[in-house]
């Protein structure tokens, strides 16, 4: 059997937050803080040590993906579960970006709060249906490429417009005040990132993921 998870609750409504509290009363996880916003839930992580956090994801700022994002680079070990009404695909994809264990619909029965929460305990993720659905649909378009798109820098985005726009290796160099030989240089930088071969290619990723 495992061992009594440790929660941290966070979420602006107070209705919300104590109907969560309440839910948890009794059940294999033990509420050790809760919190109204962002700024709380940072500064109740080292008094209390949770090991999941159930953060509201719009909640006043930072919101749950940006205290997710925070955690990641600190490699802070407390899992994060996801609680919302909504949630945008570009949400979806992001909160798989930052290794988020869970996503619950508000909407959805009670239990399967406690069924994600069991879930993540065990070292699994779990996702609504609904969430599970969108975010495969999701990794489909979302291509290896498109991805790594996140890892080019400002100058590297600058040119793969210029060059999505039809624009010539002389002509992005004008437009960027630098050298012909320079423009070449982060052209095969940036295909090696992307692992693309031509600047058809380079063209559709640039449409795909709005760069433009």
């Amino acid at each position: 059997m495992l061992p009594t998870a440790t929660v941290l609750i966070a979420d602006d409504h107070p209705i919300v937050l104590e109907g969560l509290v309440a839910l948890l009363q009794g059940s294999a996880h033990s509420v050790v803080s809760r919190c109204c916003n962002g700024t709380e839930v940072l500064e109740a992580l080292q008094p209390n040590q949770p090991d999941i956090l159930v953060l509201d994801l719009n909640m006043p700022a930072p919101n749950a993906l940006e205290i997710a994002r925070t955690l990641k680079q600190r490699r802070h070990p407390a899992t994060i579960v996801l609680l919302t009404s909504e949630i945008a695909d570009a949400e979806i994809v992001e909160a798989m970006r930052l290794e988020v264990a869970g996503i619950v619909l508000k909407e959805t029965a009670a239990h399967q709060l406690l069924t994600c929460l069991d879930t993540v305990r065990a070292g699994q993720r779990w996702f609504d249906p609904e969430i599970a659905r969108r975010a495969m649909c999701t990794a489909v378009w979302q291509t290896p490429a498109a991805r790594a798109t996140e890892r080019l820098t400002q100058r590297e985005l600058d040119v793969i417009r210029l060059v999505a726009r039809g624009l010539r290796n002389k002509e992005v160099a004008r437009e960027l005040s630098i050298s012909e030989g320079t423009v070449k240089m982060y052209l095969h930088t940036i295909y090696e990132k992307l692992n693309l071969a031509s600047r058809v290619e380079l063209a559709n990723i640039v449409r795909e993921q709005g760069l433009l």
